[in-house]
């Protein structure tokens, strides 16, 4: 079962732990594991999922002009594939949510109605067959959900998928090949930069000196020969 991470922005506090709980009893009453961290300035949130790949965040938009849309513009640069679910007291905001690509918007008055509905579809979303890749080990199948592996590596006949700070393994390795696994991720925001290793867009920084560069700072080589092919392909990715 994967352990997953969602991110809060909310400027009230109370409203920040009434969704925080809610967040939680639906995910205990399915024995399921989260970490859930609240914020109340922008730029901690920013900071935040720039360091850690969140299962979702809500954030809160405000009625008077909606600036708060601004964040989900800048959250949604920094990972395109990140579900952000908008909550506010009205529907003031809720057109402009369609332009920021917002996956539900919820009003804070009818949080009990609704919550468990966005749920359910947001679990549908994230851990449908099409976002998750299933491999053998032990005899046994393994779901992985594809928003929680950062790279796949390549070493004999064995390839370790490498996963974000907030899954359930850090690592754990398939007796496959790493063709198979890029053949398989092929048009779902992985890449294979070099013979020995595919990596999940969302977690890339940039292209930069022959070498991908994750968001945590890890250095990842890149084929010299296909170095300005592979950079433009993930330019075009992070455009959407």
């Amino acid at each position: 079962v994967p352990f997953m991470l969602f991110a809060i922005f909310d400027t009230q506090p109370a409203d920040a732990r009434r969704l925080s709980g809610l967040l939680q009893d639906y995910l205990e009453q399915r024995d399921l594991h989260c970490r859930v961290e609240q914020f109340s300035r922008p730029e901690l949130l920013l900071e935040f999922c720039r360091s850690y790949a969140c299962t979702a965040v809500f954030l809160q938009v405000t009625a008077a002009g909606c600036p708060n849309l601004e964040i989900a513009s800048r959250l949604r640069a920094l990972s395109p594939e990140t579900p952000v679910i908008l909550t506010s007291d009205s529907l003031d905001c809720a057109p402009d949510g369609y332009r920021v690509r917002a996956f539900a918007y919820l009003l804070t008055t009818r949080l009990p109605e609704s919550f468990s509905a966005c749920m359910d579809s947001l679990w549908e979303t994230l851990f449908s067959p099409a976002n998750t890749l299933c491999l053998r080990a032990d005899r046994e199948d393994v779901f992985l959900p594809l928003e929680q592996i950062r790279y796949f590596e390549a070493s004999g006949h064995t390839v370790t998928a490498h996963f974000s700070a907030s899954a359930l393994w850090s690592t754990r390795t398939f007796r496959v090949s790493i063709q198979e696994i890029a053949d398989r991720l092929e048009g779902r925001g992985f890449l294979r930069v070099q013979r020995s290793f595919v990596v999940n867009l969302r977690y890339v920084d940039r292209f930069s000196n022959y070498m991908v560069i994750l968001k945590d700072g890890q250095r990842i080589p890149v084929s010299v020969k296909h170095f300005s092919r592979l950079r433009q392909e993930f330019l075009h990715w992070q455009k959407g």
